[in-house]
C-alpha cells in the first residue's frame, strides 16, 4: 500500500460511510476524505437481485451523504457489500447468535460476496457504479474454532460476520475474484468509476 501522506489527488472525497476499512483503505493510499455516513433504511432494496441491491444501496448512501454535506467535496462516494450463500443474503449480524448462524452457514462452503460502489459528482447529479463479485471457500470449522473467532469480536459490523484480513483468513480456503472487494472496498473497480466521473487521478 501507499505510505499515508503520499497523495494522489488534492480533491477529497466525500465518503458515505462509517466502515474503518474503507476509511483505512482510502487514507492509506493516499485520497483525501471527508467521513459523512449515510443514515439509510438498508431494508429499502430488499426485493432486488443481491447484485442490483448492493449498488442500489451504494448510490442511496452517497446521495444521502450528498443531500447533507457541504461542499466541497464536489465528489461523493457510497459502498455497499453483501455475502449471498444458496440465495440468502447475509448483511451484519446484530447480535453474537446472529454471526454463530451465519458462520455456521458458511463453514465447508464457497459463497459469493458482493460489493457495489456508487460516485457522485455532486455537482451535475452524475453517477457512476459498479459491481464487484467474488466467490470465497470456507475451510470446515470446528466447534472450538468457531467458538475461538466469536470470541474475537471480529464479527461485529461487517457483512457475512467475518474480516478476510484478519483472523477470518486462517479458514479461507480459496478466494476467487477481488480480494479488496471481499474487504469492502474493490479497489479496481473504485479506480475505474473515479476515472470515468472524472474524478482527478492519475
Amino acid at each position: 500500500m501507499i505510505t499515508t501522506g503520499t497523495r494522489l489527488s488534492e480533491e477529497p472525497l466525500l465518503l458515505a460511510s462509517s466502515s474503518p476499512r474503507r476509511i483505512e483503505t482510502l487514507r492509506g493510499y493516499g485520497f483525501p476524505i471527508v467521513v459523512s455516513p449515510a443514515d439509510v433504511d438498508e431494508s429499502s432494496y430488499d426485493s432486488l437481485p443481491v447484485g442490483e441491491r448492493v449498488q442500489a444501496l451504494a448510490e442511496l448512501k452517497a446521495r444521502s451523504a450528498s443531500a447533507v454535506a457541504p461542499e466541497p467535496p464536489y465528489w461523493a462516494l457510497g459502498a455497499d457489500t453483501l455475502v449471498a450463500l444458496d440465495g440468502e443474503v447475509f448483511g451484519k449480524p446484530a447480535d453474537e447468535a446472529e454471526a454463530r448462524a451465519m458462520l455456521r452457514a458458511l463453514s465447508g462452503r464457497t459463497h459469493r460476496v458482493l460489493s457495489g460502489l456508487c460516485a457522485l459528482d455532486r455537482r451535475t447529479g452524475r453517477v457512476e457504479k459498479a459491481l464487484s463479485e467474488t466467490s470465497v471457500t470456507f475451510t470446515a470449522m470446528s466447534g472450538r474454532e468457531l467458538d475461538w473467532y466469536i470470541a474475537s469480536g471480529e464479527w461485529r459490523g461487517v457483512a457475512g460476520a467475518y474480516r478476510v484480513q484478519e483472523r477470518a483468513a486462517f479458514f479461507v480456503e480459496r478466494i476467487d475474484g477481488s480480494f479488496s472487494g471481499v474487504v469492502g472496498l474493490p479497489l479496481h473497480a473504485f479506480y475505474a468509476i473515479l476515472s470515468r466521473i472524472g474524478y482527478p487521478i492519475p
